[in-house]
Protein backbone atom coordinates (compact mmCIF):
# COMPACT_ATOMS: atom_id res chain seq x y z
CA UNK A 1 0.00 0.00 0.00
CA UNK A 2 1.37 3.37 -1.06
CA UNK A 3 1.98 5.67 1.92
CA UNK A 4 -0.23 8.73 2.09
CA UNK A 5 1.04 12.28 2.26
CA UNK A 6 0.00 12.49 5.91
CA UNK A 7 1.93 9.32 6.81
CA UNK A 8 5.01 10.63 5.00
CA UNK A 9 4.76 13.87 7.00
CA UNK A 10 4.46 11.89 10.23
CA UNK A 11 7.54 9.82 9.42
CA UNK A 12 9.45 12.93 8.38
CA UNK A 13 8.75 14.72 11.68
CA UNK A 14 8.98 11.66 13.93
CA UNK A 15 12.75 11.45 13.89
CA UNK A 16 15.91 12.18 11.95
CA UNK A 17 16.41 9.79 9.03
CA UNK A 18 20.09 10.24 8.19
CA UNK A 19 19.60 8.50 4.85
CA UNK A 20 17.08 11.10 3.71
CA UNK A 21 18.38 14.50 2.66
CA UNK A 22 14.92 16.06 3.15
CA UNK A 23 14.74 14.74 6.72
CA UNK A 24 18.19 16.12 7.50
CA UNK A 25 17.29 19.52 6.06
CA UNK A 26 13.96 19.74 7.94
CA UNK A 27 15.45 18.84 11.31
CA UNK A 28 18.48 21.04 10.73
CA UNK A 29 16.15 24.00 10.08
CA UNK A 30 14.12 23.23 13.21
CA UNK A 31 17.20 22.82 15.41
CA UNK A 32 18.76 26.02 13.99
CA UNK A 33 15.53 27.94 14.62
CA UNK A 34 15.55 26.84 18.27
CA UNK A 35 19.16 27.92 18.81
CA UNK A 36 18.78 31.24 16.97
CA UNK A 37 15.59 32.08 18.84
CA UNK A 38 17.03 31.29 22.28
CA UNK A 39 20.18 33.33 21.54
CA UNK A 40 18.05 36.29 20.40
CA UNK A 41 15.96 36.07 23.58
CA UNK A 42 19.13 36.22 25.69
CA UNK A 43 20.48 39.29 23.87
CA UNK A 44 17.03 40.88 23.83
CA UNK A 45 17.11 40.94 27.64
CA UNK A 46 20.00 43.48 27.45
CA UNK A 47 18.31 46.87 27.17
CA UNK A 48 21.04 48.34 24.97
CA UNK A 49 20.69 45.53 22.42
CA UNK A 50 16.90 45.51 22.72
CA UNK A 51 16.71 49.19 21.76
CA UNK A 52 19.28 48.99 18.96
CA UNK A 53 18.15 45.73 17.32
CA UNK A 54 14.44 45.82 18.11
CA UNK A 55 13.40 45.18 14.49
CA UNK A 56 15.90 42.32 14.09
CA UNK A 57 14.71 40.59 17.24
CA UNK A 58 11.08 41.06 16.19
CA UNK A 59 11.74 39.51 12.76
CA UNK A 60 13.57 36.55 14.33
CA UNK A 61 10.72 36.03 16.78
CA UNK A 62 8.06 36.17 14.07
CA UNK A 63 9.98 33.89 11.69
CA UNK A 64 10.80 31.28 14.35
CA UNK A 65 7.25 31.32 15.69
CA UNK A 66 5.95 30.74 12.16
CA UNK A 67 8.26 27.73 11.78
CA UNK A 68 7.25 26.31 15.18
CA UNK A 69 3.55 26.88 14.44
CA UNK A 70 3.75 25.02 11.14
CA UNK A 71 5.68 22.21 12.80
CA UNK A 72 3.13 21.93 15.64
CA UNK A 73 0.18 21.96 13.24
CA UNK A 74 1.74 19.25 11.05
CA UNK A 75 2.56 17.08 14.07
CA UNK A 76 -1.02 17.31 15.35
CA UNK A 77 -2.46 16.74 11.86
CA UNK A 78 -0.33 13.64 11.21
CA UNK A 79 -0.74 12.16 14.72
CA UNK A 80 -3.32 9.50 13.61
CA UNK A 81 -0.60 7.89 11.46
CA UNK A 82 1.66 7.48 14.47
CA UNK A 83 1.29 3.90 15.80
CA UNK A 84 1.56 5.19 19.36
CA UNK A 85 -1.61 7.28 18.93
CA UNK A 86 -3.61 5.23 16.44
CA UNK A 87 -7.29 5.01 17.25
CA UNK A 88 -9.97 7.41 18.46
CA UNK A 89 -8.98 10.84 19.74
CA UNK A 90 -5.46 10.36 18.34
CA UNK A 91 -4.80 14.07 17.90
CA UNK A 92 -6.07 14.95 21.37
CA UNK A 93 -3.98 12.21 22.97
CA UNK A 94 -0.93 13.45 21.13
CA UNK A 95 -1.59 17.07 22.16
CA UNK A 96 -1.53 16.00 25.81
CA UNK A 97 1.93 14.40 25.60
CA UNK A 98 4.84 16.26 27.24
CA UNK A 99 6.64 17.02 23.96
CA UNK A 100 3.44 18.29 22.32
CA UNK A 101 2.84 20.59 25.29
CA UNK A 102 6.39 21.90 24.92
CA UNK A 103 5.70 22.57 21.23
CA UNK A 104 2.54 24.45 22.21
CA UNK A 105 4.42 26.52 24.80
CA UNK A 106 6.95 27.40 22.10
CA UNK A 107 4.34 29.20 20.00
CA UNK A 108 2.24 30.74 22.77
CA UNK A 109 4.43 33.76 23.74
CA UNK A 110 3.87 35.82 20.60
CA UNK A 111 0.12 35.22 20.74
CA UNK A 112 0.04 36.15 24.43
CA UNK A 113 1.93 39.34 23.58
CA UNK A 114 -0.45 40.17 20.71
CA UNK A 115 -3.75 39.54 22.47
CA UNK A 116 -3.00 40.20 26.17
CA UNK A 117 -1.22 42.78 28.29
CA UNK A 118 1.16 40.32 30.01
CA UNK A 119 4.50 41.71 31.11
CA UNK A 120 7.09 41.34 28.34
CA UNK A 121 9.65 40.07 30.84
CA UNK A 122 7.39 37.08 31.48
CA UNK A 123 7.13 36.52 27.71
CA UNK A 124 10.92 36.46 27.42
CA UNK A 125 11.27 33.81 30.11
CA UNK A 126 8.55 31.64 28.53
CA UNK A 127 10.31 31.87 25.17
CA UNK A 128 13.42 30.33 26.73
CA UNK A 129 11.41 27.14 27.27
CA UNK A 130 11.75 26.56 23.54
CA UNK A 131 15.15 25.13 24.32
CA UNK A 132 13.30 22.04 25.61
CA UNK A 133 12.36 21.29 22.01
CA UNK A 134 16.03 20.55 21.44
CA UNK A 135 15.62 17.23 23.30
CA UNK A 136 14.34 15.81 20.01
CA UNK A 137 17.73 16.36 18.40
CA UNK A 138 20.08 15.57 21.29
CA UNK A 139 20.67 11.95 22.25
CA UNK A 140 22.21 13.05 25.55
CA UNK A 141 19.17 15.08 26.57
CA UNK A 142 16.86 12.30 25.44
CA UNK A 143 18.84 9.84 27.55
CA UNK A 144 18.66 12.13 30.58
CA UNK A 145 14.87 12.48 30.29
CA UNK A 146 14.53 8.71 29.88
CA UNK A 147 16.58 8.10 33.03
CA UNK A 148 14.50 10.60 34.99
CA UNK A 149 11.30 8.87 33.89
CA UNK A 150 12.66 5.43 34.77
CA UNK A 151 13.84 6.54 38.21
CA UNK A 152 10.85 8.78 39.00
CA UNK A 153 9.77 6.65 41.96
CA UNK A 154 13.23 6.59 43.54
CA UNK A 155 13.67 10.33 43.00
CA UNK A 156 10.28 10.92 44.63
CA UNK A 157 11.33 8.93 47.69
CA UNK A 158 14.65 10.78 47.92
CA UNK A 159 12.85 14.12 47.53
CA UNK A 160 10.40 13.20 50.29
CA UNK A 161 13.28 12.38 52.63
CA UNK A 162 14.96 15.66 51.75
CA UNK A 163 11.73 17.60 52.37
CA UNK A 164 11.33 16.00 55.81
CA UNK A 165 14.92 16.83 56.66
CA UNK A 166 14.38 20.45 55.62
CA UNK A 167 11.27 20.83 57.75
CA UNK A 168 12.83 19.27 60.86
CA UNK A 169 16.05 21.26 60.42
CA UNK A 170 14.23 24.55 59.96
CA UNK A 171 12.24 23.90 63.13
CA UNK A 172 15.41 23.11 65.10
CA UNK A 173 17.34 26.17 63.93
CA UNK A 174 14.28 28.36 64.54
CA UNK A 175 14.07 27.19 68.16
CA UNK A 176 17.80 27.77 68.61
CA UNK A 177 18.12 31.20 66.98
CA UNK A 178 14.77 33.02 66.79
CA UNK A 179 15.36 34.94 70.02
CA UNK A 180 19.02 35.75 69.32
CA UNK A 181 18.38 36.79 65.69
CA UNK A 182 14.71 37.77 65.30
CA UNK A 183 15.50 39.77 62.15
CA UNK A 184 17.18 36.85 60.35
CA UNK A 185 15.67 33.67 61.81
CA UNK A 186 12.52 35.08 63.38
CA UNK A 187 10.11 32.81 61.51
CA UNK A 188 10.03 29.36 59.95
CA UNK A 189 10.17 30.66 56.38
CA UNK A 190 13.49 32.37 57.02
CA UNK A 191 14.71 29.27 58.82
CA UNK A 192 13.60 27.08 55.90
CA UNK A 193 15.53 29.27 53.45
CA UNK A 194 18.64 28.99 55.61
CA UNK A 195 18.27 25.18 55.79
CA UNK A 196 17.94 24.87 52.00
CA UNK A 197 21.15 26.83 51.49
CA UNK A 198 22.97 24.90 54.22
CA UNK A 199 21.78 21.43 53.16
CA UNK A 200 22.83 22.20 49.60
CA UNK A 201 26.31 22.88 51.06
CA UNK A 202 26.35 26.32 49.43
CA UNK A 203 26.29 28.49 52.54
CA UNK A 204 25.98 32.09 51.41
CA UNK A 205 27.15 33.32 54.81
CA UNK A 206 24.37 35.92 55.03
CA UNK A 207 22.90 34.13 58.08
CA UNK A 208 25.17 32.50 60.65
CA UNK A 209 24.10 30.91 63.98
CA UNK A 210 25.39 32.78 67.02
CA UNK A 211 24.17 30.62 69.92
CA UNK A 212 25.97 27.47 71.07
CA UNK A 213 22.93 25.27 70.45
CA UNK A 214 22.43 26.89 67.04
CA UNK A 215 26.01 26.12 66.04
CA UNK A 216 25.57 22.47 67.07
CA UNK A 217 22.35 22.25 65.04
CA UNK A 218 24.05 23.92 62.06
CA UNK A 219 26.93 21.45 62.23
CA UNK A 220 24.57 18.46 62.25
CA UNK A 221 22.56 19.92 59.38
CA UNK A 222 25.68 20.56 57.30
CA UNK A 223 27.03 17.04 57.81
CA UNK A 224 23.63 15.49 57.12
CA UNK A 225 23.24 17.61 53.99
CA UNK A 226 26.34 16.04 52.45
CA UNK A 227 24.68 12.64 52.49
CA UNK A 228 21.11 13.71 51.77
CA UNK A 229 21.96 15.81 48.72
CA UNK A 230 24.39 13.18 47.40
CA UNK A 231 21.72 10.47 47.28
CA UNK A 232 19.90 11.76 44.15
CA UNK A 233 23.24 12.32 42.43
CA UNK A 234 24.27 8.74 43.12
CA UNK A 235 20.92 7.42 41.90
CA UNK A 236 21.22 9.45 38.71
CA UNK A 237 24.79 8.29 38.03
CA UNK A 238 23.87 4.65 38.60
CA UNK A 239 20.81 4.93 36.37
CA UNK A 240 22.84 6.56 33.60
CA UNK A 241 25.43 3.80 33.80
CA UNK A 242 22.76 1.08 33.69
CA UNK A 243 21.05 2.64 30.68
CA UNK A 244 24.35 3.03 28.82
CA UNK A 245 25.22 -0.60 29.56
CA UNK A 246 21.80 -1.68 28.29
CA UNK A 247 22.30 0.26 25.06
CA UNK A 248 25.79 -1.15 24.58
CA UNK A 249 24.44 -4.68 25.06
CA UNK A 250 21.63 -4.00 22.61
CA UNK A 251 24.11 -2.69 20.04
CA UNK A 252 26.34 -5.71 20.65
CA UNK A 253 23.39 -8.04 20.04
CA UNK A 254 22.38 -6.22 16.86
CA UNK A 255 25.98 -6.07 15.61
CA UNK A 256 26.44 -9.79 16.23
CA UNK A 257 23.30 -10.60 14.26
CA UNK A 258 24.39 -8.35 11.40
CA UNK A 259 27.97 -9.65 11.22
CA UNK A 260 27.51 -13.35 11.93
CA UNK A 261 28.40 -15.21 8.74
CA UNK A 262 28.18 -12.10 6.55
CA UNK A 263 30.57 -9.88 4.73
CA UNK A 264 31.05 -6.40 6.11
CA UNK A 265 29.46 -4.72 3.11
CA UNK A 266 28.46 -1.07 2.83
CA UNK A 267 24.88 -2.06 3.50
CA UNK A 268 25.86 -3.80 6.75
CA UNK A 269 28.05 -0.85 7.72
CA UNK A 270 25.19 1.60 7.14
CA UNK A 271 22.80 -0.56 9.13
CA UNK A 272 25.22 -0.77 12.05
CA UNK A 273 25.82 2.98 11.86
CA UNK A 274 22.07 3.58 12.00
CA UNK A 275 21.75 1.35 15.07
CA UNK A 276 24.68 3.15 16.66
CA UNK A 277 23.14 6.60 16.15
CA UNK A 278 19.69 5.49 17.33
CA UNK A 279 21.16 4.14 20.56
CA UNK A 280 23.52 7.08 21.10
CA UNK A 281 26.64 4.90 21.03
CA UNK A 282 29.89 6.78 20.39
CA UNK A 283 32.25 5.75 17.60
CA UNK A 284 34.83 4.60 20.15
CA UNK A 285 32.28 2.41 21.95
CA UNK A 286 31.00 0.95 18.68
CA UNK A 287 34.53 0.18 17.47
CA UNK A 288 35.37 -1.49 20.78
CA UNK A 289 32.25 -3.66 20.59
CA UNK A 290 33.00 -4.68 17.00
CA UNK A 291 36.56 -5.58 17.96
CA UNK A 292 35.24 -7.74 20.82
CA UNK A 293 32.94 -9.53 18.37
CA UNK A 294 35.86 -10.14 16.00
CA UNK A 295 38.01 -11.57 18.80
CA UNK A 296 35.22 -13.87 19.98
CA UNK A 297 34.50 -15.26 16.55
CA UNK A 298 38.16 -15.70 15.67
CA UNK A 299 38.60 -17.96 18.69
CA UNK A 300 35.46 -19.98 18.08
CA UNK A 301 35.94 -23.37 16.47
CA UNK A 302 32.24 -24.29 16.21
CA UNK A 303 30.43 -24.03 12.93
CA UNK A 304 28.77 -20.63 12.53
CA UNK A 305 27.14 -21.04 9.12
CA UNK A 306 25.41 -23.81 7.16
CA UNK A 307 25.61 -24.13 3.40
CA UNK A 308 22.18 -23.34 1.92
CA UNK A 309 22.68 -26.06 -0.76
CA UNK A 310 24.26 -29.07 0.92
CA UNK A 311 23.54 -28.01 4.54
CA UNK A 312 27.09 -28.89 5.56
CA UNK A 313 28.63 -26.75 8.32
CA UNK A 314 30.88 -23.93 7.16
CA UNK A 315 33.60 -22.13 9.09
CA UNK A 316 34.11 -18.40 8.63
CA UNK A 317 36.09 -15.90 10.62
CA UNK A 318 34.89 -12.31 10.70
CA UNK A 319 38.36 -11.13 9.70
CA UNK A 320 38.12 -13.20 6.53
CA UNK A 321 34.58 -11.98 5.93
CA UNK A 322 35.83 -8.44 5.47
CA UNK A 323 38.30 -9.36 2.74
CA UNK A 324 37.15 -12.69 1.27
CA UNK A 325 33.55 -12.76 0.09
CA UNK A 326 33.50 -16.55 -0.35
CA UNK A 327 33.31 -18.71 2.80
CA UNK A 328 35.72 -21.60 3.01
CA UNK A 329 34.18 -25.04 3.43
CA UNK A 330 35.46 -27.03 6.39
Amino acid sequence: MKPTFRSRVQILLHGVDRKSRLSLIVHLVLASAIIINVVSVIFDSVQEFADRYFVTFAVIEAFCTLIFTIEYALRVWSAPDNPDFAGPWARLRYMLTPMALIDLIAILPIFLWMFTSIDLRFIRIVRLLRLLKFTRYSTGLELMLLVFRQQAGIFAAASAALACMLVFSSGAIYLAEHQAQPDKLGNLLDALYWCVITLATVGYGDVVPVTAFGKVVASVISLTGIGIVAVPAGILASAFNSELRRRENEYRHQATRQLLGKRLTDRVRNRLKSHQEDLGISDEQAQSILEDIRVVHRSESDEILTCPHCHNPLHMELKDAETNPKPQKS
